[in-house]
């Protein structure tokens, strides 16, 4: 593998959410309605951000093999893929509170972010509420990774850190799955469980490793 092949598995990540949301779009109306066409942009990033977890969690599950054939080329482009990937989840919500802005005139930044319930009323609230705990459990597992550079603890711990980025991958799907306008069409349902299997794949191979994080 060479980096054109490893930066054409990248793009078809991030491209099919894309597709997936243009496809299942009617663009006369949403680019007549400043509401539908925010909603519209958030739906494309938040089916980019799971591409790109996909993607993330899959190259730095496999790094040893990738840093066999890529040198340090493998670790850049994780690292540059981590902030991105983090783009694309931090830039989701804010993209709600745009068009709840739109839709109410008013600005939420507490709902998208903080309003985690821990007795939910309804599934509804439980599938925003994995939107959320996906969000915090990224940027932890981001976090962990930035500063492993600058921090003694982190630098002896990050790896535990990234853990979570298992959990939020979970987290999105879910919210994904239940909450996602285009959840129901065929090529989402593809994108979705191809995604399941090479997560699901990543873990089970280093299942092994990770009890060993947590007794060092």
């Amino acid at each position: 593998m060479n980096k054109k092949i490893l930066f054409f598995f990248w793009l078809i990540m991030v491209s099919v959410g894309p597709y997936i949301v243009y496809s299942n779009s009617n663009m006369e109306l949403i680019l007549s309605n400043r509401f539908l066409l925010v909603n519209y942009i958030q739906r494309t990033l938040g089916l980019m951000a799971f591409g790109a977890i996909t993607f993330q969690i899959t190259l730095g599950s496999n790094m040893d093999y990738f840093r066999k054939v890529l040198a340090g080329s493998a670790l850049k482009f994780h690292i540059i893929n981590g902030l991105f990937t983090y783009f694309l989840v931090f830039s989701h919500p804010l993209m709600w509170i745009v068009s709840n802005y739109f839709l109410r005139g008013r600005i939420d930044i507490y709902f998208p972010f903080v309003d985690v319930c821990l007795l939910c009323k309804s599934w509804l609230d439980w599938v925003y509420n994995f939107g959320r705990l996906g969000f915090w459990a990224i940027t932890i597992a981001v976090s962990a990774g930035l500063l492993r550079g600058y921090d003694k603890f982190m630098r002896l711990n990050w790896r535990k850190f990234h853990v979570l980025n298992y959990f939020a991958f979970y987290f999105v799907s879910i919210h994904a799955y239940n909450l996602g306008s285009d959840s129901t069409i065929k090529l989402f349902l593809y994108f979705f469980w191809a995604c399941q299997i090479l997560v699901g794949y990543s873990i089970i191979k280093n299942l092994r490793k990770i009890p060993r994080l947590f007794l060092n």
